[in-house]
């Protein structure tokens, strides 16, 4: 899977969320998701959109509300490409 397609992926969870983010712009992830409950949600989201399970160990290292929209293309496209998900 290509880059911007896992970013469109990113930002169609963050618009399900009611988040509408810039996708030329590589933003931190807590800038829009400000809570535990939304940051959930979202991780939800991203499990459904790509069809897999993110394992708990990734979660505070890779993705994390601190993350930037790059980082976490990226991050997912590893993993997606190394199966680990």
């Amino acid at each position: 899977m290509e880059n911007m397609d896992i970013k469109e992926k990113i930002l169609g969870c963050l618009e399900n969320l009611g988040v509408f983010a810039d996708a030329g712009e590589n933003f931190l992830l807590n800038e829009y998701i400000k809570d535990s409950m939304t940051y959930m949600m979202f991780l939800v989201g991203l499990e459904e959109a790509f069809g897999v399970d993110i394992p708990d160990e990734y979660l505070s290292s890779v993705i994390s509300p601190e993350q930037t929209l790059e980082g976490l293309c990226g991050a997912l496209e590893a993993l997606l490409e190394a199966k680990v998900l």
